[in-house]
C-alpha cells in the first residue's frame, strides 16, 4: 500500500496528528484523501489513529467497492464518498472530535458571529448539521446538502468535518475551528452579560 499510493503517508501523518493535538481520542474520527486514480483513501474502521500505519489503510473506488486493504472502511465512508460527488474538487476530508467545538455546541452557543479575523476569513459561514445517527445515509445527505458557503460542519453532537483540496489544508481548517471555538468558549466565560465583541468587519 504505501508503495503504490505515496499519499498514504499523508494520511498517516495527518491521523497522527489529530491524535496528538487531542483533536480525536482512540479509534474516534476518519481521514480520506482522493488520489490520483481518482480512488479513495481512507482510514478502517476501529483503528487507532495515534498508532495507524499506511499498510492498515483501504483503497475504495469512488461507489465505495473496496480495491485493497485488510479490514473495513471507516463507518463514516457514506459520508466521504457523499461529500466526492456532491463537491468534485474536494480531494481530501478530515473528521474529528474537537472537543471546545462539540462543548459549544452541546451547550447551545454558536461560533457565529465570529470572534477573530482568521475564523472568519478561514472558516467562513459554519454551518451546524442536525443530528443524524454515525455512519448513517442520513447524516452523509445532510452534511453533503450543508457543504455551500463553508469548508467546515460541525455535527450536533458528533463532531466536525473538514474539506480541502489537500490534507494538510482540511487538517488546518480542523485545527482552525478548534482554536476559534476555545476562544469563544473563553470569551462567553469572561463576558458577564450579552455576546463576546464580534470581528468589526
Amino acid at each position: 500500500m504505501k508503495d503504490r499510493h505515496p499519499a498514504s503517508v499523508e494520511v498517516v501523518r495527518v491521523c497522527k496528528a489529530l491524535y496528538d493535538k487531542r483533536l480525536i481520542a482512540g479509534m474516534d474520527g476518519n481521514v480520506s484523501i482522493r488520489t490520483e486514480k481518482n480512488t479513495i483513501l481512507i482510514t478502517p474502521s476501529g483503528a487507532h489513529k495515534g498508532f495507524i500505519t499506511a499498510d492498515a489503510l483501504i483503497e475504495m473506488d469512488i461507489t465505495g467497492r473496496n480495491i485493497s486493504g485488510r479490514g473495513t472502511a471507516s463507518s463514516e465512508l457514506s459520508m466521504h464518498l457523499a461529500i466526492y460527488h456532491a463537491e468534485p474538487e474536494t480531494r481530501a476530508i478530515v473528521h474529528a472530535h474537537p472537543p471546545y467545538c462539540l462543548g459549544l455546541s452541546i451547550a447551545g452557543l454558536s461560533m457565529l458571529p465570529h470572534l477573530t479575523a482568521e475564523g472568519k476569513m478561514m472558516l467562513k459561514d459554519i454551518v451546524t448539521v442536525p443530528f443524524a445517527l454515525p455512519g448513517s445515509k442520513e447524516l452523509a445527505e445532510a452534511v453533503a446538502r450543508s457543504l455551500s458557503g463553508t469548508p467546515v460542519q460541525i455535527l450536533a453532537h458528533h463532531g466536525a468535518v473538514s474539506r480541502a483540496k489537500d490534507l494538510m489544508s482540511a487538517l488546518s481548517l480542523m485545527e482552525c475551528l478548534e482554536h476559534n471555538a476555545m476562544i469563544t468558549a473563553i470569551a462567553h466565560g469572561l463576558v458577564r452579560s450579552g455576546y463576546p465583541q464580534p470581528v468589526p468587519f
